[in-house]
């Protein structure tokens, strides 16, 4: 204490004593020299200390910034997720529309509302049921193609047996080709789960890879002409006498979200849903 008031006495000696001269005595000069790393040392004990308390006030400002500006981000991405969900959903219900148009088949829509995570590519329930027309059965298609048929029917909802489950068979032929005789089973695949297989084809049946398979209209469940997939690869069975076709599937089933109930059909069962709209292209090509 008594070294500091003998600094601030000196100090204001040299204030008050200097008002009316231009440079100090060689006294003050020694005492101001001396003093020069003591200010020295003050004004960087000042300055840390200033700018260690505005940085914690910055720092708890930053803080609060960046949780207003987080929140900002995850407002605007969840608008974009929603209007991404909201185009897609446009897309499908457009597709949807124009299929319902394009088609003379009486559709009822309905929405896939659950399906069994343990059997994702079996069964799927759809939000429509018998108070709406629905019976065990009836075929259940999308604008990409065959999806499978009614096999339980409450009254506001149903279930769907998928053409990838084990207990459904279709019968279906070769669209290109079209041989009166050429007729195969068409059933989920038991080594790649989501895919199909065609068996039971003649061992001079013309089927080739890309070719389009489509149902039969046999067996009185689908109508003749659905859509069913499209032929990956071509081999024997394991016997070696008949001809079987891998076929990847005309609909995801993967995704489903919304489908077609097939509640009647009011004409000939030789014009199937997909043919119209293939027969228009062959005409206008023509």
């Amino acid at each position: 204490m008594g070294i500091l008031a003998l600094i601030i006495l000196f100090l204001s000696m040299i204030f008050f004593t200097s008002e009316y001269r231009t440079r100090y005595t060689f006294a003050e000069d020694l005492v101001l020299t001396g003093l020069s790393p003591v200010q020295g040392f003050l004004s960087k004990v000042g300055l840390s200390t200033f700018t260690f308390f505005q940085g914690m006030f910055d720092y708890g400002r930053v803080l609060e910034e960046n949780e207003v500006l987080r929140k900002e981000i995850a407002k605007r991405d969840n608008q974009s997720y929603q209007l991404l969900e909201l185009q897609k959903e446009n897309h499908r219900l457009r597709e949807m529309l124009g299929f319902k148009i394009r088609v003379e088949y009486s559709l009822l829509p309905a929405e896939v509302i659950a399906r069994d995570p343990s059997h994702w590519f079996e069964t799927i329930t759809i939000n429509k049921g018998y108070a709406d027309g629905v019976e065990k059965d009836m075929a259940v298609v999308t604008a990409s193609g065959l999806v499978g048929n009614v096999f339980f029917v409450s009254r506001n909802s149903s279930q769907v047996l998928m053409l990838t489950d084990s207990r459904r068979a279709v019968s279906a032929l070769i669209q290109r080709s079209r041989e009166p005789g050429t007729i195969g089973i068409i059933e989920g695949s038991p080594e790649q789960t989501g895919f199909l297989r065609m068996i039971n084809l003649p061992p001079e049946a013309n089927i080739q890879k890309g070719d389009t398979i489509i149902s039969s209209g046999l067996g009185g469940v689908f109508p003749k002409g659905l859509v069913i997939g499209h032929v990956l690869e071509v081999g024997k069975d394991q016997y070696g006498l008949l001809q079987q076709a891998l076929v990847h599937p005309a609909v995801n089933f993967n995704r489903l979200e919304e489908v077609f109930i097939v509640i009647e059909l009011p004409f000939e069962e030789g014009q199937g849903l997909f043919e119209v709209e293939e027969d228009e292209e062959e005409e206008n090509e023509g």
